[in-house]
């Protein structure tokens, strides 16, 4: 996946970041679901763009789902909630002024679906931008960049393991980092929210999970709540 569209500079009007945000969210939805169309016929957004942000019965109604996946068997099988913070705030020059917001919907979401139907599995991906990685002071032991800082806040977003687990959590939580500019502009890689971060740098690759291989971990969790593989002994 390529998080390719230029993002406006940090003294765009909150109309353009606004815009750009929703078109990113847009995009990554898409292309989400494009990655688990095989595993899963019928996931929305459609192939053809329609579709976005499909209505899924919740505890409380009926509430927008990033990517959703439902049969009339299963009711909501699958839901992937995406959310993104893509510019630092002014003042403190970090990300993490609405890690409390952001995780106030997050909470609200798992737990509004999972108490109508509490085998869906839920996954969540929020997506930072790159240089998050590098606001920690490497020489300091006290100072964590935003992205440590993320995984140490949301870590406790995820979790589910089974249907009678507390709703409000997520069954799967990753970190998409993005790069929004230079010759690496458009990449995005992964990172478990469950696993320990780098404090005050970026995660190496080998620490990180690519986008297929986060969307084939996201479909292993689905595989275990509904059809678990059933194992022999040699």
């Amino acid at each position: 996946m390529e998080v390719s569209e230029p993002r406006p500079s940090l003294d765009g009007s909150r109309g353009e970041k606004k815009n750009y945000a929703e078109r990113l969210s847009r995009a990554i939805a898409q292309d989400v679901a494009q990655g688990l169309r095989n595993a899963f016929p019928g996931i929305t957004p459609l192939a053809d763009g329609t579709r976005h942000e499909t209505p899924a019965r919740t505890a409380k109604g009926f509430k927008k789902l990033d990517v959703g996946y439902s049969t009339p068997e299963l009711g909501l099988g699958l839901g992937v909630s995406i959310k993104t913070l893509n510019y630092r705030d002014r003042k403190t020059k970090r990300y993490t002024k609405n890690y409390s917001r952001v995780d106030n919907e997050l909470r609200a979401e798992a737990t509004d679906y999972h108490v109508r139907q509490p085998y869906s599995v839920l996954a969540g991906l929020l997506y930072l931008p790159a240089d998050s990685c590098d606001d920690g002071d490497p020489d300091r032991p006290t100072s964590v960049s935003s992205f440590a800082s993320a995984v140490r806040y949301f870590r406790s977003r995820r979790g589910r393991e089974q249907p009678t687990d507390d709703p409000e959590l997520f069954e799967a939580f990753y970190i998409g980092i993005y790069e929004f500019e230079g010759s690496r502009r458009g990449q995005v890689w992964y990172f478990d929210a469950g696993a320990s971060p780098p404090r005050a740098r970026r995660p190496t690759e080998d620490e990180t999970w690519s986008h297929s291989e986060v969307l084939a971990l996201i479909t292993s969790t689905y595989d275990e709540r509904n059809d678990p593989p059933f194992e022999f002994v040699e």
